[in-house]
């Protein structure tokens, strides 16, 4: 396997091992080509000076580019640092998968189900539901079925919405639909989440008080906003042909619109040409129509 260490910028080769719940970095010499990553678990022989991680310590794992991340605090808990592991893509679901499931974080039991691209999912519909966990942390939560799991970023949720509850042999069950960006691009995909209701009020508690933590904080005008929410819409026509016209349905000047165009972009709600919203004008802009974290 390779891996490598907070502070250095050389990849090590060596051994992956999970005991008592520490996972340890057998640290080999340097090597320079790449080698199988090898995942061995509760077994495997390890010596004094490894770099070892108590499980209790990871905040948090993610996977970019092929690459695993896992950031976790130093003994002193005052700061984070992060081991990035690399290998066969197998390898690595299966490494990430077993660190997920071993996360000091809230655990919920719930049936789940994800959409495609559109976000746009039905309960009227016959869905298929799979039975699994949700974990949650103050940098992400996790979706875990039997053969998949699915990291969601704080930072990548859109809009998380309640959608109905029912009985079902006597016992109450609620559904909640978590709207989010994809790996890549603006698209927004889809899940939702069923359990047990006083699971869900539980549950509903928590994700309320992260949402609100990551809440951006931009207050715009009147003006700014109704731009925003037209983009959103694909109802304002931003074309050389159509500036001027554009600017006068808005009762201000061409340069007048411009300005606010570019204030939007410095703020990172629209892209560098200044016809898109970004992903943080998207969240903007869906968190105006809201009525509340659970509305809709």
């Amino acid at each position: 396997m390779r891996f490598l260490l907070p502070g250095e910028t050389d990849w090590r080769e060596g051994t992956l091992v999970l005991e008592n719940g520490t996972l340890y970095f057998s640290t080999g010499g340097l090597k320079t080509h790449t080698l199988t990553l090898r995942w061995i678990s509760r077994i495997g022989k390890r010596s004094k000076g490894d770099y070892s991680i108590p499980l209790s310590s990871i905040r948090d794992v993610l996977r970019e580019d092929g690459i695993l991340r896992i950031k976790h605090t130093r003994k002193s808990g005052t700061d984070t640092v992060e081991v990035k592991l690399t290998g066969e893509e197998q390898v690595l679901n299966d490494v990430e998968r077993e660190l997920v499931l071993k996360l000091d974080a809230a655990r919920f039991n719930i049936y789940f189900t994800h959409a495609g691209e559109g976000g746009v999912l039905s309960l009227e519909k016959n869905i298929e539901l799979e039975k699994g966990l949700l974990k949650i942390s103050n940098d992400a939560l996790w979706i875990i079925g039997r053969d998949s799991h699915k990291r969601i970023g704080w930072d990548e949720i859109v809009n998380v919405e309640q959608k109905k509850r029912s009985i079902y042999k006597g016992t109450e069950y609620s559904a909640i639909s978590i709207d989010y960006f994809n790996d890549k691009g603006n698209q927004v995909v889809s899940s939702i989440v069923i359990a047990r209701g006083n699971t869900m009020d539980i549950l509903k508690r928590r994700v309320t008080e992260l949402l609100n933590a990551y809440k951006m904080d931009e207050k715009l005008s009147d003006a700014e906003n109704q731009i925003l929410t037209m983009m959103y819409a694909g109802a304002l026509d931003l074309k050389p042909t159509a500036f001027a016209a554009t600017a006068e349905a808005f009762g201000m000047s061409e340069s007048e619109l411009k300005n606010i165009l570019s204030h939007l972009r410095e703020l990172d709600m629209v892209d560098a040409e200044m016809k898109e919203l970004t992903r943080k004008g998207i969240k903007y802009v869906v968190d105006l129509s809201k009525d509340g974290t659970f509305g809709g």
